[in-house]
Parts: C-alpha cells; structure tokens; sequence
C-alpha cells in the first residue's frame, strides 16, 4: 500500500507506516517520485515517465 496524503508530520508517517502502508508520498510529488516508489516496490519493473522539456 502506498500511502498519498497532505500530512507530513513524522507522527503521520510512523502511523502511516504501523498501518501497513510500504511508502508514504505528500502532496505534491512529481511523476518520477511516484514512479521511483513504484518501481521500488516492485522490483525495479517500472521505468521513469520521460522528462518534459
């Protein structure tokens, strides 16, 4: 379970965490933050989205 959330107090995270959760994200995160704990999670299967430019 990946957590998404606006609260980023420690206290969140550490309940977060007890909860089941394998990552804790906040508002806002990019596309690759997303995608690096994914691929994480996964093993390394999921590539980076390609850079805008």
């Amino acid at each position: 379970m990946v957590l998404v959330t606006t609260k980023d107090q420690d206290t969140d995270r550490m309940w977060g965490m007890r909860q089941g959760a394998r990552a804790y994200l906040t508002k806002p995160f990019s596309e690759t933050e997303l995608s690096e704990v994914i691929g994480r999670l996964l093993g390394g299967a999921v590539e980076a989205p390609p850079s805008e430019a």
